[in-house]
């Protein structure tokens, strides 16, 4: 298997308490060597699967070379506000990451994944997060 894709996962947190409140969506940026693998299948699944957006993906992230520290989802979002953009974690059904350095794209304070899946291909919302420690430890992320 080769680790030698780029991808832009980003974290959501909202900044403040209540729903109306900003989005904040945080990047980070996995690029050649550091980790990861895309497995990316298009939509043959459309006719099998009966859905629009059949397009599916795992990625595959080696521990070992991680841009910066992985926390789980639970603790990453008690983190201080300020403190958030020093860590990265895979949050089911909320994270979303992108093939390719989408980096300099600004960000919007709301509607950002939907802006993002409609002006870029391969945009996948995580559905499924798996941690292996044992012979290549990684995470496997799924997504569609």
């Amino acid at each position: 298997m080769f680790y030698d894709a780029t991808v832009t996962l980003y974290n959501l947190y909202v900044d403040g308490l209540k729903e109306s409140d900003n989005e904040v969506w945080l990047p980070t940026l996995f690029t050649g060597e550091t980790a990861v693998n895309l497995s990316i299948t298009k939509g043959a699944n459309i006719t099998e699967s009966g859905m629009n957006d059949a397009d599916t993906v795992k990625m595959h992230a080696r521990y070992s070379k991680l841009p910066k520290p992985y926390m789980d989802p639970i603790e990453w979002q008690k983190l201080p506000s300020a403190d958030k953009s020093k860590y990265f974690t895979f949050t089911e059904t909320q994270d979303f990451f992108v093939k390719g350095d989408t980096t300099a794209v600004p960000i919007l304070s709301e509607g950002f994944y939907d802006y993002m899946k409609s002006h870029y291909d391969n945009v996948f919302k995580i559905t499924t997060v798996d941690r292996y420690d044992h012979v290549m430890p990684h995470y496997e992320i799924g997504g569609n």
